[in-house]
């Protein structure tokens, strides 16, 4: 997937893995465990049946790759790696390749989504539209719109109601 923004903010994003949960498809909790320059252990929790939890070990060539793998022990093996490059100043180059139990691919409860680069590419990019001083066009971050039920605002394809405080 190309996008349209330096490969220091993909980098940015990818490499925060306490705000996996505002954007990767199906991650119920996110948190960072420990850091060092360019190695990081993260918690991450899927929420798809069945549940699992996954401690990560994740390493980073800044801005240029990040990698977050399931730990030596784990029962499963799960591994995300992320290449960035630059084909051009001001836009950037994502590819990423998934890794996991081949169970997943086909289980119903939400794992097919998660093992699909496709799906999560597509949220990298709607997360780093956040981030972005222009939206591309015919990309929607915030709407809010007046129902029968009173003001609906949607924010990243998610609906809240709106309620008056006070």
């Amino acid at each position: 997937m190309t996008l349209g923004c330096d490969p220091g903010v993909i980098y940015d994003i990818l490499s925060d893995y306490g705000s996996w949960v505002e954007w990767m498809p199906k991650v119920r909790s996110s948190k960072v465990i420990g850091r060092e320059t360019n190695f990081a252990v993260a918690e991450i929790e899927f929420d798809a049946k069945p549940e699992y939890t996954f401690t990560l070990e994740c390493m980073h060539a800044p801005p240029q790759m990040v990698i977050a793998r399931s730990m030596i022990g784990h029962p499963l093996v799960l591994k995300l790696e992320w290449r960035i490059t630059s084909p051009a100043p001001g836009e950037s180059h994502v590819h990423l390749t998934v890794e996991g139990p081949v169970k997943f691919l086909w289980r119903p409860g939400g794992y097919a989504t998660v093992m699909n680069p496709g799906h999560t590419l597509k949220a990298l990019k709607q997360q780093v539209s956040t981030f972005s001083p222009v939206l591309p066009v015919g990309e929607v971050l915030i709407d809010i719109s007046e129902g029968e039920d009173g003001l609906i605002c949607t924010y990243r394809g998610k609906k809240y109601k709106m309620e008056a405080v006070g």
